[in-house]
């Protein structure tokens, strides 16, 4: 690793040098010669790495070699920082004079500076020089210069490569999922072990089987905890509480524990995962199954444990326990070729030919299939590269363990990027099974100049370190991914060998403590990133020992990376951490924060995490390379007028929102989510000028306090290519006589042409500016549209009378429309009186307090089909003048929520409606019919019918119709009725509805007879009915595990109890 480390590094340096020499106070400090001179002898050292890295293993010394360039390498990087940050202090010292006077009478302590300086610089190139002499005493030879090839473009993964996907375990799951939805009788709690050694895909199996439909049908409460260690039984306890509830337990005393867990689990029947599970012993298995017994000695429970001990627990779990197995050949096949090739590619002969072999070799083992094809994918013209995999001598070895281990190493070796092995072997800093977030991982490489920017593609710092995260998600190295809501991948992890990988990669470079391994913090070696987690909440020895290597080790003096997760018990010592590049910082206690930190002149990526502090230091104004800021949990009152001299920061993060006067200094910054214009200097729209690096999400507030449109204009909103998602918004009572200019400022605030989700709130005039309506921007005199657009909300914007066009933007699916008193259709007929959608690309329309809409399109019927063709949710709350909705012809449509129209008075068909998934209809009072239903509609698995205090009848042969239903809500109805409608045909849903909430009067004596043949009910609730007993058949629907009654005045909790199905294992009565 450590050539991979120079190889970084000395191109970072090489850069930064070049940049250094080039500035005009290096050549009037007397720098230049200097720096020019060590960038030559640095070149000449870079040419020589490759060799190095070839001859490491055969020629004497040359480890040795890289050793000392990685230290000296390390020192150039220090020095060139130094003068790097004075350069930024001298600029910011002079930012708004015209010039910068460098021929200035110096002070004497700056002479002193440049002085030291030159000396430093001078002292590394002849350890450089030397360092270069010793190479060609080696015979290490230049790189040769090989032609230029294209970069290969990283492949995107597969939407859900990264998920869990079984393959080859359907029998496995199959059992397990009987075992522990099939209770022995009398059994209360069911523990079944999935054993297996590591990369057999045990957690891939575990989480199939908890996100199984039959398993979310049979548990009321499932929770999943993640172990990795040896831990006693109270902790795992604690934990379990605080995966189940979401939070930390009040007390740790083993009786509250016990006791909270019984408020949580008491009554349910719940399905716990404890997952890399260490502790094998029968008599810790026998406490724990006790000590859950009594938590909740209902039966049906059942905890699935993944272990790699084959031998664990009690002679019932051994029983019961899954050994998993190798895969076959043929399925390891179907996963290695999911990953070595894109999606749809056929693989070359020679190639599946190769890759069978390799498959084979593998020996089963899902983990290494994923990974050296998710590596070979980089490679898919490279015969040489396949063959060379294939041929390695790793897969002869006889340990098991080593194989494996050397396996991942060969997959790593591969990686198409020294960069990306850097950026691999870095992540060792977290501790095992941590979710990683991909921002703060870039973040963090960022910081410690792993990745930099790529002037030649044009590429910024973000996009490259996205780039290497892309590599590792698709080189299976990252896995368990998650992502947001467009497809994006927000956070992952890392697999326990593959993170053992990391970890031998980095051993002399990175150190992970754990409080469990607390006998080692006194003898830990010179590393350059550190690490302290805390495993349990009140850990004092762990926290002592740690305030005292802190306080007394040389080592924190050369430390790149420091992580602390919990109180050292004083202020923490800055002035001691001189190379620190990233601080993450956690203290309850601590009430302020020591001077000292603005002495930090590396630093890059601070994280803290003080709830106590209420004011920042104006020190922190002096750290100049800061690229990363983020305050969590801290109570900040105000922010020093200092933090505007921050102009390397590029993120940010706190509950409290900077002010634009500092802001607007911020000249590289990347987000900004709120901005609040105010009426006062240094405050105006006009400080977002300079800010053009922003990305992602910005809020612009008050916009009433904008003066002009020349105003407007100087924001130059337009420019800021990287922002995505913008929301404009006025004082929601802000009403302004001055329609004109109203829109003057709007139009002045054009955005960027590649936004994606557009916001309006609370704007007052009676119609847009011309780039709103047109959906269309202009750029020098040319027109450009707006064709990026995925959602469009406009809310509060009282007084307009018609919306803008749509139609031409192709990727425009979601349209949320509030409160637009005036609007009364969503679209008119042309000319020729014919009709054509609102758009023919939206999925989704929610419309919400539209207080005169009456029509979708002037002169059409109120249909899906005048939204859109494709259209798969329709949202429609508080539309008062909506009287009629027809939807006969087919239509697509997944999703229909009416809730709260309160003239509707027909749906007269959603015959055409045969995809519907849910239908929700809520709150209409004056709704009299609902009217042809599909004639079979098999996809609908959620109704509701509820409040419609007109309604007399259930729409005609309903349940035959909606035959698959799993939840159905219906009540209250009309006050006329003396009994709940008919329900005749509903034993039609008999093998799939499993939760019914029925509401009634009180007045109606008894609940309706035909549910009683509903065999695969498992949740009843009833509310408002006048009886006095539950009927007696209700005690036979064996299938009810949860009966729950509401206001049912006539009815008692004996009576409850009584009526209740003696299955049930939650009843419950609220009057």
């Amino acid at each position: 690793m450590a050539d991979a480390l120079v190889i970084i590094a000395a191109d970072v340096i090489l850069k930064k040098v070049a940049s250094i020499a080039a500035n005009e106070i290096a050549f009037a400090w007397g720098y230049k010669t200097k720096l020019q001179t060590l960038e030559q002898t640095l070149k000449m050292i870079r040419a020589k790495l490759q060799d190095a890295e070839n001859e490491k293993a055969q020629k004497h010394g040359v480890m040795e070699w890289l050793k000392q360039l990685k230290l000296v390498v390390g020192e150039v990087d220090d020095v060139l920082d130094e003068v790097d940050y004075e350069i930024l202090r001298h600029a910011i010292k002079n930012r708004n004079r015209v010039a910068i006077k460098v021929t200035s009478l110096p002070s004497l302590k700056k002479l002193l500076f440049r002085r030291e300086m030159g000396h430093k610089i001078k002292k590394v190139n002849e350890k450089l020089s030397q360092i270069n002499k010793d190479a060609n005493d080696l015979g290490l030879q230049n790189e040769q210069r090989r032609p230029v090839v294209p970069d290969r473009p990283y492949p995107e993964t597969d939407p859900y490569l990264g998920e869990f996907k079984i393959v080859g375990r359907e029998d496995d799951e199959e059992r397990i999922i009987h075992l522990l939805t099939e209770s022995r009788k009398e059994e209360k709690l069911k523990i079944v072990p999935i054993v297996g050694m590591g990369g057999m895909g045990k957690t891939t199996l575990a989480k199939s089987i908890y996100n199984n439909p039959k398993i979310q049908q049979h548990f009321e409460v499932k929770a999943w905890l993640c172990v990795s260690i040896k831990v006693d039984i109270k902790t795992l306890l604690s934990n379990i509480y605080e995966s189940v509830a979401g939070e930390k337990p009040k007390s740790e005393a083993m009786v509250n524990l016990v006791r909270d867990l019984e408020k949580k689990l008491g009554a349910k029947r719940y399905l716990l995962v404890l997952d890399d599970i260490w502790d094998e012993e029968r008599l810790y298995w026998e406490d724990f199954r006790s000590v859950m017994i009594n938590v909740n000695s209902q039966t049906g429970s059942s905890i699935l444990v993944t272990t790699r001990k084959l031998e664990i627990g009690t002679k019932a779990m051994m029983i019961d326990s899954c050994a998993l197995k190798g895969l076959s050949d043929d399925h390891c096949w179907c996963i290695f070729k999911e990953r070595a090739f894109l999606a749809g590619q056929s693989p070359q002969p020679e190639l599946e030919e190769i890759g069978r072999d390799i498959v084979k070799k593998c020996r089963g083992l899902p983990l290494l299939v994923k990974v050296i094809g998710g590596v070979l994918q980089n490679y898919n013209d490279d015969l040489e590269k396949w063959l060379s995999i294939k041929n390695s001598k790793v897969w002869d070895l006889e340990d098991e363990r080593e194989r494996i281990q050397k396996s991942l190493e060969l997959s790593f070796d591969n990686l198409p990027s020294s960069m990306a092995k850097q950026c691999f072997a870095y992540c060792s800093i977290f501790k095992k099974d941590m979710v990683m977030e991909r921002e703060e991982l870039i973040n963090l490489w960022m910081a410690l100049g792993l990745v930099q920017a790529d002037e030649e593609k044009n590429k910024e710092m973000e996009d490259v370190g996205n780039d290497i995260f892309q590599i590792l998600v698709s080189n299976s190295l990252f896995q368990d991914v998650e992502r947001d809501e467009y497809g994006h991948i927000t956070r992952c992890s890392m697999h326990d060998l593959v993170h053992d990988l990391s970890l031998s990669l980095s051993k002399h470079e990175s150190l992970c403590v754990v409080g469990a391994m607390n006998d080692n913090i006194d003898c830990i070696p010179q590393v350059k990133h550190l690490a302290f987690y805390q495993e349990h909440n009140k850990d004092y020895e762990f926290q002592n020992k740690v305030s005292l290597f802190i306080e007394r080790a040389k080592t924190v003096e050369t430390l790149h990376t420091f992580f602390l997760d919990h109180e050292i018990g004083k202020t923490f010592p800055f002035e001691q951490f001189k190379c620190m590049r990233v601080l993450k910082l956690t203290s309850h206690k601590s009430e302020k924060l020591d001077d000292s930190i603005g002495d930090l002149v590396h630093l890059r990526y601070l994280h803290l995490s003080y709830p106590g502090i209420t004011v920042l230091p104006e020190s922190i104004g002096k750290l100049y390379h800061l690229q990363t800021l983020k305050l969590q949990h801290c109570h900040l009152k105000t922010f020093p007028k200092s933090m505007r001299n921050l102009i390397s920061l590029r993120n940010f993060m706190s509950t409290k929102i900077l002010p634009a006067n500092i802001v607007g200094q911020m000249i590289s910054l990347r987000n900004l989510p709120s901005f609040t214009v105010l009426r006062r200097k240094g405050h105006g729209i006009e400080e977002l000028h300079h800010l053009n690096n922003l990305s992602g999400k910005l809020c612009i507030f008050d916009l009433e306090n904008v003066r002009s449109k020349e105003d407007a204009f100087k924001a130059d909103l337009s420019r800021k290519k990287n922002l995505y998602n913008i929301q404009f918004s006025w004082s929601r009572y802000y009403e302004d006589g001055d329609d004109t200019n109203l829109m003057d400022i709007l139009e002045g605030l054009q955005p960027p042409r590649d936004v994606k989700i557009l916001t309006i709130n609370n704007f007052s005039g009676d119609n847009f500016p011309a780039w709103v309506m047109k959906m269309d921007i202009d750029i020098k005199g040319k027109s450009i549209p707006l064709d990026k657009l995925v959602s469009i909300t406009l809310s509060g914007c009282r007084s307009c009378l018609s919306l803008p066009t749509l139609e031409h933007l192709p990727h425009l699916w979601e349209l949320v429309l509030e409160n637009m008193d005036n609007l009364t259709c969503l679209g008119s007929s042309n000319v020729t009186g014919s009709t054509k959608p609102l758009s023919p690309s939206l999925r989704s329309l929610k419309l919400f307090g539209m207080k005169r809409l009456e029509k979708w399109i002037d002169g059409a019927t109120n249909s899906s089909k005048m939204i859109s063709p494709i259209l798969d949710s329709l949202v429609i709350i508080d539309c008062p003048k909506i009287i009629l909705l027809d939807e006969c012809h087919p239509h697509p449509l997944v999703s229909l929520r009416i809730c709260y129209c309160t003239s509707l008075i027909s749906i007269k068909s959603i015959q055409g409606l045969t995809s519907l998934v849910s239908l929700e209809i809520v709150m209409c009072p004056s709704l009299l019919e609902i009217t042809y239903l599909p004639n079979q509609c098999q996809s609908l698995k959620t109704l509701q019918i509820k409040h419609c205090h007109k309604l007399t009848s259930l729409p005609h042969q309903m349940f035959g119709c909606f035959g698959f239903l799993n939840e159905l809500e219906l009540g209250a109805f009309s006050e006329e009725l003396a009994s709940f409608p008919s329900l005749q045909g509903i034993e039609k849903l008999r093998d799939n509805l499993h939760s019914l909430d029925l509401r009634g009067r009180d007045n109606w004596e008894s609940m309706p007879e035909e549910i009683q043949h509903l065999t695969s009910l498992t949740e009843l609730t009833i509310r408002g009915f006048g009886m006095r007993e539950l009927p007696m058949w209700l005690t036979k629907m064996s299938s009810i595990r949860h009966l729950t009654i509401h206001e049912c005045k006539g009815l008692n909790k004996e009576t409850v109890v009584r009526g209740a199905p003696p299955e049930a294992t939650y009843v419950e009565l609220y009057n």
